[in-house]
């Protein structure tokens, strides 16, 4: 069948003939013809909306279509789930927020505070699924062991970057200026300068493009390593508080003068605190290089590799005038760890930083593993450090 519009009528092989068609058919064959041409027009819109999406955030496509189905259909009849909502805002916020970290790989180390002012952001990232498109760029992570590096001494290393000269051996050979006793009392307190730090879900060789090492759930970033410690330290006869205070949370600039705020406050509130750990997990290499994974193997079990790091101030230009008392807890820390975990440690960081570690002779800043380091890694370490940590002090008691 065919339609002239001009002469008002129909052609059909049928009747042979030409009919006059009725005013109220060509008006209602009129009206379909527009709603064809404009559901065309919007499919048309459709398909280049698709296409500006895909190409502006990392979704899956069958996402996208879905989406593009719901701008088209009368009454909108499907149903988004919140959770793929709050992903998508998710990931575009936290490829928003840059990862200040210390420079570990040449052990130039600097004040973390005055890196960044970028808050953390307000939301809790989904950890218990990952949203990745198919195409999203993956980066490989560098799995080693630092075995050697600075000045041997016995069974373990000191990288000294300071210009000070120091005798190992005569100043682990002094006790630190601690008094553990056999005390219901706490005697040492855990913290974290930047208590949302976190680590890889997986061990799996790589790292995705959007990975953000930042967690506000303490099951899963490095207050869950710090608890390892203090239920081994509380284990074995050592009191210990475990503070979990946010000091890198909304705001990461003046995350140290904010836990030195609290080093104060439970100092003051237990006296009887002889060492003070504040842990951290560290980050090493970039997306461009591969991230390092500092991992050794106890009893066939990955674990991960812990450095200490103990400030010094020879030029008595950063306001920490005892370092030498810090220094002599630090050794003998280094000392015990590696005697009954061989492997479990770096090289003993001794920079010219400071930490908050003036605040008391029994500070030390503690790193456990990197973000390329899986949580179950980074705990296995943390119970053996407190295990470390506990013959030690016990052993001051006699």
């Amino acid at each position: 069948m065919s339609i002239d519009f001009n002469h008002n009528i129909i052609k059909s092989s049928s009747f042979g003939g030409k009919v006059k068609l009725n005013a109220v058919l060509k008006k209602k064959i009129i009206n379909i013809s527009s709603d064809f041409l404009a559901s065309f027009a919007v499919l048309t819109a459709s398909v280049c909306l698709i296409s500006r999406i895909k190409s502006m955030f990392p979704m899956d496509v069958n996402n996208i279509s879905l989406m593009a189905a719901k701008s088209i259909l009368p009454r909108g009849n499907i149903n988004f789930s919140s959770k793929f909502m709050n992903i998508s805002r998710n990931k575009i916020n936290s490829n928003n927020v840059s990862e200040s970290s210390k420079s570990t790989v040449n052990n130039n180390f600097t004040e973390k505070d005055s890196q960044s002012s970028m808050p953390l952001p307000n939301f809790e990232r989904n950890d218990d699924e990952e949203y990745h498109s198919p195409d999203e760029p993956r980066h490989k992570i560098i799995e080693s062991q630092f075995s050697s590096g600075g000045i041997k001494f016995e069974n373990f290393y000191v990288k000294n970057t300071t210009g000070q000269n120091i005798n190992i051996g005569e100043e682990l050979g002094k006790k630190p200026e601690i008094n553990i006793t056999n005390t219901k009392e706490p005697q040492v307190l855990i913290f974290h300068t930047h208590t949302s730090e976190s680590y890889v879900k997986r061990d799996e060789g790589f790292f995705y493009e959007s990975f953000y090492p930042r967690s506000l759930n303490n099951e899963k970033n490095v207050t869950r390593v710090g608890q390892a410690i203090t239920d081994k330290l509380i284990e074995n006869g050592i009191n210990t508080i475990h503070d979990i205070t946010y000091h890198d949370n909304p705001t990461y600039n003046g995350s140290y003068s904010r836990s030195a705020q609290t080093i104060k406050k439970n100092l003051e509130k237990y006296p009887s605190i002889q060492v003070v750990i504040d842990i951290h997990r560290d980050s090493l290499g970039s997306k461009e290089t591969g991230k390092i994974k500092p991992t050794f193997k106890y009893q066939n079990k990955k674990a991960a590799q812990l450095m200490v790091i103990c400030g010094c101030d020879p030029d008595g230009s950063l306001g920490f005038p005892n370092w030498e008392k810090n220094l002599r807890l630090a050794l003998r820390v280094q000392k015990y760890c590696e005697t009954l975990f061989p492997g479990i440690t770096r090289p003993l960081n001794f920079s010219k930083v400071k930490y908050n570690e003036h605040l008391t002779p029994g500070s030390l800043l503690i790193e456990v593993g990197s973000d390329a380091n899986t949580l179950e890694e980074a705990v296995y370490t943390g119970s053996m450090l407190g295990e470390s940590l506990s013959k030690m002090l016990n052993d001051l008691k006699k």
